[in-house]
């Protein structure tokens, strides 16, 4: 199946653009422009600096509609138009962030009150829906696919430039929420996209909603044009939600069919979808993001058969959003009877999986997690979700070094004690890091030492999920590789002491071990590990005759007799 189809033609086109108009800033200097000619070099004068400048660029717009025509003609109804030429840096934001839906951005009393919400505290940023949970547009898109199926109805949002550029006025980071494959909106108009039913027809799920197709690439670009032109609208980042196929997993693949799939992995599927829209997005001058479960830190593979699997999204965004709400965790989770009754310790627990998890992956996404700001009803054993709460679940993060966060309360109901001034914020930050800095730990809490005591404990154990986070191999062996290469190991760690003292390590640590290989027991009286800072925890790099005579089997030299052999005649 090819992915890439528009994209490498323009991202080639606007790289050729980018660098000739960057050419007269390259060869301009203080005493002038020059030229050669025949050999010689000849001044340039600035008005033929000027005219030379307005030729080319007007030549490279004249290609650049012509090639737009192109695209639109191969796009189709999928089109969007090109970025400029031109654009404002958009650099990365840490951002603390608020979800608001589209009848909230499209409401002006209620926006002024979050808006003085964010300016008064250490928040920063808002979720803005754009194309939200039915499937519909929050303002009206040119898009003519979005047209065809109907997608513009209500569009709270009036003027969605308006609004982007007041915010960003402010210093307000704007990000665009996009729920890309629960959408009942979408098979009701293109049945063919959606997930089928074994029986015939739409597949809906317990509610009557159909999802999508994950597989189907027309659905991947209807989601991509919409990001695209969020983008255009000024929007600095894009967010897709519901990346995912359907809960429920036993069920729905009982039921379901999937037309496309062509032998993939669900988790194959979103892995692709997230790999193409980064592609296609690429010159669209956007941040991106998906929201993943939150489970998916804690679980290995795609244990839900929901598509999500950790180390297949976690390369392919900018930004990796786990929807770690305690209430989403069930009971006895973590060993708590109510997690949701435990907001920091769980909120905690599930971001020190995440950190171990983003450890092995060479450059994973970052962590911004989503937090809960609503009390769930539903949970036995619930607690109300106050400020405190709220403050519970961002002390948790900030503890582990996660400076980053966004705000779920489905009615954009906020509660201003939970947030604390931005000069606070920062200072419990710095706290937070100087504790971390004046005992050498990294932001699991973890010293060099005790990284290295927990490494060599998991190759006694041949606990293969914790040496998989703490074993620097220079991201040559993977996660779903790793643990067969455990089990193939043909020694065994029998002992170690490790040399150093507290006040005397640093980052190379001495070992006594005792490893036996085949029968036989063999001793370093000293060998010397690097304990290195990888992806914000203490990592070990093992020396390599430790390792080779741990993993591969030790070759016994059989011994050989001599035998005095008589000459003939003697």
């Amino acid at each position: 199946m090819k992915l890439i189809t528009a994209k490498n033609k323009y991202i080639s086109f606007f790289i050729t653009v980018l660098f000739l108009l960057s050419l007269p800033l390259m060869v301009t200097g203080c005493t002038g422009d020059i030229k050669e000619a025949k050999g010689d070099v000849i001044e340039e004068t600035e008005e033929e600096r000027q005219a030379r400048e307005e030729e080319e660029r007007a030549k490279l717009l004249a290609e650049r509609a012509l090639f737009e025509e192109q695209l639109k003609e191969e796009l189709g109804p999928f089109f969007v138009p090109l970025p400029p030429l031109e654009q404002e840096e958009n650099p990365a934001v840490k951002a603390r962030g608020l979800y608001l839906t589209g009848n909230t951005a499209g409401r002006p009393q209620k926006l002024a009150e979050l808006v003085q919400l964010i300016e008064d505290t250490e928040l920063n940023a808002v979720v803005i829906d754009v194309k939200n949970d039915h499937g519909v547009m929050s303002y009206k898109s040119e898009i003519q696919i979005v047209q065809d199926v109907k997608a513009n109805q209500a569009l709270p949002i009036k003027d969605i430039k308006g609004l982007l550029e007041d915010l960003k006025s402010r210093g307000i980071y704007t990000i665009a929420r996009i729920v890309v494959f629960k959408d009942p909106h979408l098979p009701e108009q293109k049945p063919e996209w959606a997930i089928q039913s074994k029986s015939g027809g739409i597949w809906r799920d317990r509610k009557g909603v159909a999802w999508v197709n994950p597989y189907n690439k027309q659905v991947w670009d209807y989601n991509i044009a919409i990001a695209k032109e969020a983008a255009l609208m000024g929007f600095q980042e894009i967010q897709f939600d519901y990346v995912r196929f359907p809960e429920n997993a036993a069920r729905v693949d009982r039921e379901a069919d999937y037309p496309g799939n062509e032998g993939r992995t669900k988790d194959e599927a979103i892995e692709q979808f997230l790999i193409y829209a980064q592609e296609q997005l690429e010159m669209y001058n956007v941040h991106l993001a998906a929201d993943t479960f939150g489970v998916i830190a804690t679980s290995w593979g795609d244990s839900d058969r929901i598509g999500q699997t950790w180390e297949k999204i976690a390369p392919n965004v900018e930004y990796n959003c786990p929807m770690i709400y305690p209430s989403h965790y069930g009971q006895g989770y973590f060993g708590f009877a109510v997690p949701d009754a435990r907001p920091y310790d769980t909120v905690y627990r599930a971001l020190t999986d995440a950190i171990k998890r983003n450890a092995s992956l060479e450059k994973p996404a970052i962590i911004r997690p989503w937090l809960q700001s609503f009390t769930a009803t539903w949970v036995k054993g619930y607690i109300p979700y106050r400020a405190s709460e709220v403050r519970a679940q961002i002390d948790a993060a900030l503890k582990l070094g996660i400076d980053e966060y966004l705000i779920w309360n489905p009615g954009n109901n906020y509660i201003r004690e939970a947030f604390l001034t931005q000069e606070q914020y920062d200072e419990k930050k710095a706290a937070f890091e100087l504790a971390r800095e004046e005992k050498g730990q990294d932001v699991l809490g973890r010293t060099q030492e005790e990284a290295l005591r927990l490494f060599l404990e998991a190759i006694v154990k041949k606990n293969w999920r914790e040496a998989l986070v703490l074993h620097s191999t220079g991201f040559t062996i993977s996660y779903d590789q790793y643990k067969p290469w455990m089990d193939s190991w043909a020694g065994k760690l029998k002992a170690y002491e490790i040399l150093n003292s507290q006040e005397e390590s640093d980052r190379h640590q001495k070992v006594k071990a005792t490893i036996e290989n085949n029968g036989e027991s063999f001793t370093f009286e000293e060998v010397v590990f690097e304990v290195v800072m990888e992806n914000n925890i203490w990592r070990v790099k093992a020396p390599t005759d430790f390792m080779d005579l741990v993993t591969n089997p030790l070759e016994v030299e059989e011994e050989t007799v001599e035998e005095d052999i008589e000459e003939p005649g003697n």
